[in-house]
């Protein structure tokens, strides 16, 4: 593919989701992988300083908060270990000169005054690059480390919207100029821009002033992310980034369109509203390295003692299958062929990790059994009858690592997959992710970058300096303006 830039162009936004690890939960584990920076702000930092020297829009501190580390370790190994988010965003902003950083607050387990402040806070400190990445997944464990007994359920979603609401009067609540510092009248500020909220909602009584001026972007952005009834509506009424994860080009599309439609009837404009699906290339010289990259990945991958049944029996498993749990990714006790036999269909359980799945198995795997093999035969070019045949363990990883969206090639062919869904209406951008560091990484933005520059796909220079900038947002009106 190519692309010639026009004068007006629309160009790629490119975020970085920084998991000190990598998304691929074998990552960690490659020879030249390291395992030891979750702690030190300059591994964060030899990151953030790499997709900065790509021109991406922003450096994204993800952050979802453990029940139990010890489960955790075989799900996402970053919950494990990783700096809290406002502490680490900090130090990124002060060492930074250009790129967004992304923090995540999940409103469940904070005040909405602290929040605020908080955030208008590192938005003056980075000179207008913060944004908000609203978060409200999490698990009940992780809500008990907060004497809460649950998340909330769907009022967490209601508790939310009053949230947002609190915390953008709260960056308004001092207007730009309030602070006159006349020192001949001896007035410090300009009482008549100054406001008090008086906010009394279902959940939250707040007075306000928030002691600061009003954050240089006005308003930092919001990231949300989520597909769900409640998820739509909130992030139609909110954000200005939404996070996606459709499998298809169409489906994303059509995620997008009613999502935007939702927010035109909140009387936004649905045009600054930016839909970006997460990515992780897995990038070698050729198809085929890409491909040898992906295996050791997934050979990586930590399986159950017990690869037959994991310590259960068939029934059991016809069980799980069944239930709303056994539509998620397989977690510790889950890795086996049991499990897998349950949910693809067809039982594998006497073939062997090694075994060829033989075509004749295909005319019964369930749906999520001819997705799984779908999803193989698009990463790796294997089916059951050819010549490099799928085999039964390339099914049980697929399952394992299911819904991770991958792009596997050379650094052309990434590069194309990336326009494609752009150019489609499928993403306005992407959260890239690296399945380890640092080659990958590099990769990334030592091949891939230059392509899309070429393309007139993705920036050479920085032309803004906020983060609202970067995405050709304007600064939004304060609430109590002109009042």
């Amino acid at each position: 593919m190519s692309a010639t830039p026009g004068p007006h162009r629309r160009q790629l936004h490119l975020g970085y989701m920084y998991w000190v690890n990598g998304t691929h939960w074998g990552g960690w584990r490659q020879p030249d992988a390291p395992t030891d920076g979750a702690f030190d702000v300059a591994y964060a930092l030899r990151a953030a300083h790499t997709v900065e020297r790509a021109k991406f829009d922003f450096f994204f501190l993800g952050d979802t908060l453990p029940g139990d580390i010890v489960d955790e370790q075989w799900k996402t190994t970053h919950n494990t270990g990783r700096l809290e988010p406002f502490t680490l965003g900090s130090q990124l902003a002060l060492q930074t000169t250009d790129i967004g950083i992304v923090v995540t607050a999940h409103p469940t387990f904070y005040d909405p005054y602290i929040l605020a402040r908080l955030t208008s806070s590192l938005d003056h400190l980075s000179g207008g690059r913060l944004a908000w990445n609203v978060v409200l997944g999490a698990s009940d464990a992780a809500a008990r480390n907060f004497g809460l007994d649950d998340l909330g359920g769907a009022s967490r979603y209601e508790r939310a919207d009053e949230f947002i609401e609190v915390v953008k009067r709260l960056w308004d609540s001092i207007e730009d100029d309030a602070y006159i510092q006349d020192k001949e009248s001896g007035r410090f500020i300009d009482d008549s821009r100054i406001h008090r909220l008086n906010w009394r909602g279902e959940h939250f009584r707040v007075e306000g002033t928030l002691p600061l001026r009003r954050p240089p972007q006005g308003h930092p952005p919001l990231l949300y992310a989520g597909a769900s009834e409640a998820s739509r509506a909130l992030s139609a009424k909110w954000a200005d980034v939404h996070f996606t994860n459709s499998r298809t080009i169409e489906a994303s599309a059509a995620f997008n369109a009613d999502v935007r439609e939702r927010a035109a009837a909140f009387g936004r404009d649905p045009e600054q509203l930016f839909f970006l699906p997460g990515i992780t290339p897995v990038i070698g010289d050729t198809r085929a390295s890409a491909v040898a990259v992906y295996d050791r990945l997934n050979a990586a991958l930590p399986l159950d003692d017990d690869i037959v049944w994991g310590g259960r029996d068939r029934e059991h498993w016809a069980a799980y299958a069944a239930s709303p749990a056994g539509q998620a990714p397989l977690g510790h006790g889950l890795r086996n062929l049991g499990a897998l036999s349950a949910l693809i269909g067809v039982d594998v359980t006497d073939a062997g990790l090694d075994a060829v799945f033989p075509s004749a198995h295909v005319a019964g795997l369930s749906e999520r059994g001819r997705r799984l093999l779908a999803s193989v035969t698009e990463r790796t070019d294997r089916t059951p009858e050819g010549a490099d045949p799928v085999r039964v363990r390339d099914l049980l990883y697929a399952s394992v690592i299911d819904g991770f969206p991958l792009a596997i090639g050379t650094a052309e062919s990434v590069a194309d997959t990336l326009q494609e869904w752009f150019e489609q209406g499928a993403a306005d951008g992407f959260n890239v992710q690296s399945p380890y560091l640092w080659g990958q990484l590099d990769r990334f933005a030592d091949e891939v970058v230059p392509i899309l520059q070429r393309r007139g796909l993705q920036r050479t220079e920085y032309e803004a300096s906020t983060f609202r900038g970067h995405l050709g947002l304007p600064r939004p009106r304060g609430f109590f303006d002109g009042r």
